[in-house]
This record gives C-alpha cells, sequence and structure tokens, in this order.
C-alpha cells in the first residue's frame, strides 16, 4: 500500500475534474470508483451496441468555466452541437411548441466519452466501493474499500482524502468518525451535508425499428431531432429522441420520469411494471408508437438532481488532516455545478502543500 499524495473517492465530473488538475500539478493521486464506468451521471448504456445516453442528456454550459472546456471538447470534436425541435408538456398533459434557452451539445460517442477523456493518465481503481474511511495517528486517511465484482477488500492511504459523492454517500462515510467528532469543521461538514437533498428519477431506454407520425401530438417527423420537456404533474421529466445525436440504425428514446412518478417506485425491486406505465403514458402524450419498442431497459437513479444545494461549493476541514467534499451538490447548475466544485476542491489541496497557484484552464487540466 504506496502512500499516495491525494485520494478522490467517486469519478464522477467533480471527481475527475479535481484528481486531473492535482495530478497536472505534480500530485501523486488515485482515484476511486464504485462502477465500472467513468462520469457519474455523465453515463452512457449501450444495449445491442448501441449508445444512449440514460444520464445527462446534453451539456449547456452557463458559467465560464464549463463554457471553456466545451469549447475544448467541441475543439476535439468530443462534442457536436444538437438542435432538437423542442416541446414542454403543460400539466394537463398537452404538448405544447417551447425553444432552448441556449445552446446544447451532445457526444456522438455517448456522453460517458467525456469521463473517458478526463480520466486519460489518472489511476483509477474501478469497481471498489469505499465502505470507511479512517484517520490514522501519523496523520494520514486509510481508505477501506471492497471490489464490487468478487468481495475482495482492499486499503488505500493518502496525505488527504477528497469525497466527491452524492451527499448523502459522504454523510454515511462521516458518520462512524466519533473520534473526531468533537471537531467543528467535521460537525459543520456533516451539517451541511444533512440538509442536502435529491429528486429521484427512473430512466428508460427504448429502441424501436420504425415510427409513424400520424396520428401524434408530436408535430415535427419523428426521425428529426426532438425533445420533449415534462411536467411535475405528468410522470415525465423528459423525452427525447436519443439517436438523433448520433449516426445509428433505428431509433432510440430516452425518458426521463418525474421525481413524482420515481419516488412512488424508488425501493421497488422490480421496476419493468415502472418502465412498462412510462412508455404506455409516452404513447398516449407524445406519440402512440412509443409505446411498442423492439427492446428496452430502466434504470434506477437516486440522486438524479439537487433539489437543495448546499451553500458551498464544497466543504473543507484541515483537521485532523485535510479533507474535502464536493460535488454538483455544492450548486444548482448540475454539470457546472460539478465542475466549480471539482476545480475549487483541487485548489483548495494544493493550497495545504503549497504556497504557489495553480495553473488556469486549460493548462491546468490538459
Amino acid at each position: 500500500m504506496t502512500l499516495q499524495d491525494v485520494a478522490v473517492v467517486g469519478a464522477g465530473l467533480a471527481g475527475l475534474v479535481c484528481a486531473r488538475r492535482l495530478q497536472q500539478a505534480g500530485y501523486t493521486v488515485t482515484l476511486l470508483e464504485k462502477s465500472r464506468g467513468l462520469g457519474g451521471r455523465v453515463a452512457t448504456r449501450r444495449i445491442v451496441g448501441m449508445p444512449l445516453d440514460h444520464g445527462a442528456r446534453y451539456v449547456q454550459p452557463q458559467g465560464e468555466l464549463l463554457q471553456a472546456l466545451t469549447q475544448h471538447w467541441l475543439d476535439e470534436q468530443l462534442l457536436t452541437p444538437w438542435q432538437p425541435h423542442t416541446y414542454r408538456l403543460d400539466r394537463t398533459g398537452q404538448l405544447q411548441p417551447d425553444r432552448l434557452a441556449s445552446p446544447c451539445y451532445v457526444a456522438p460517442e455517448g456522453m460517458s466519452a467525456l469521463g473517458k477523456a478526463l480520466a486519460t493518465g489518472l489511476t483509477v481503481h474501478r469497481q471498489q466501493r469505499v465502505t470507511a474511511i479512517a484517520f490514522e495517528s501519523d496523520k494520514t486517511w486509510t481508505i477501506t474499500t471492497t471490489r464490487t465484482d468478487d468481495g475482495t477488500a482492499l486499503t488505500h492511504s493518502a496525505k488527504t482524502l477528497i469525497l466527491a459523492l452524492p451527499a448523502p454517500q459522504i454523510a454515511d462515510l462521516l458518520a462512524p468518525l466519533q473520534e473526531i467528532e468533537e471537531i467543528e469543521e467535521i460537525a459543520e461538514m456533516k451539517r451541511a451535508i444533512a440538509a442536502v437533498t435529491y429528486a429521484p428519477c427512473l430512466t428508460v431506454m427504448a429502441q424501436y425499428t420504425s415510427a409513424s407520425q400520424s396520428p401524434a401530438p408530436l408535430p415535427c417527423p419523428p426521425t428529426e431531432p426532438w425533445m420533449v420537456e415534462g411536467h411535475a404533474e405528468t410522470p415525465f421529466f423528459w423525452v427525447g429522441l436519443d439517436s438523433s445525436k448520433r449516426q445509428v440504425e433505428g431509433l432510440n428514446i430516452v425518458l426521463h420520469s418525474s421525481d413524482r412518478f420515481a419516488k412512488s417506485w424508488l425501493d421497488e425491486p422490480n421496476l419493468q411494471p415502472a418502465g412498462e406505465m412510462l412508455l404506455t403514458q409516452a404513447g398516449k402524450l407524445i406519440a402512440p408508437w412509443l409505446a411498442q419498442p423492439t427492446r428496452w431497459q430502466i434504470h434506477r437513479w437516486r440522486y438524479a438532481r439537487v433539489t437543495t444545494p448546499c451553500r458551498d461549493l464544497i466543504l473543507t476541514s484541515s483537521t485532523p488532516a485535510p479533507l474535502v467534499a464536493g460535488g454538483d451538490w455544492g450548486g444548482d447548475l448540475q454539470l457546472d455545478s460539478a465542475l466549480e466544485s471539482g476545480w475549487a476542491a483541487a485548489a483548495t489541496i494544493h493550497a495545504h502543500f503549497s504556497d504557489d497557484t495553480l495553473s488556469n484552464f486549460p493548462k491546468g487540466l490538459f
């Protein structure tokens, strides 16, 4: 077990950006991720070889940092503009024309390509679920993990620790740290994280061999790019023609449920009936052919969207050893918040070791 300068738990956008920025600055960094994939909710699943973005739908930058990163990804041809016909469901379920508030960009290879690009050159330990963290007498952190494929227990050691996870998962890791409970920074971190709330989502990924335009509420040709913003009073948060983001055969649709619909099914072991209900409702409200896919899968997102963010971009404790918590819950701008949180976490760790400032974008990442 080699002592690292930094251990980052969570390979979502915040964790990847933080790890990459610190490694670019010369630190030894180890990144721990419970899943096989990288990017967290910037996720893509392949069904019979075809990619479907079942997490983040597109990149729609608002802050300067994500705008700069988006331009880099455009230059690298990882992203391309996407201009769908845009509609919204009103509270009665009627389809209304709408427009995009700002340009959006999609990944032809799948949104997970962004996570893979950020992870290039990093030391990433995949399929390792962190089960415990402990502060050692030599002022280092020990991180205990369990491999998700075979149950093997492993340990990692680092001088500093960054938890880039959904807030409830951070709370679970901090809860057993009774020996440092009296440290006010840790106590404040626990209180702030406990106040963060999320909306869940159920996501259906469906594939079709063909589509019929009429009769259907959907006004545009079904094979042209389109998306529908849902309404809280309907079963949907968003529905879109995912296959229009890339050149593939057939039609791929992604349906994200409303949080109210997801909450009623969230802890059910069998989500097939929920998926069937979503497909049936999509057939009624958007286009009849949506109710009859060739094949489909459903995914459960317990922490899909932050509904009550933390008032701080990151939470830090300098004692007993540097500890930083961050993620998209440090704001209400989703990808923007995750990126800015990871960027700030790296700067905080660097300040512990050095009086110098880290390089700005893009040198700080690439």
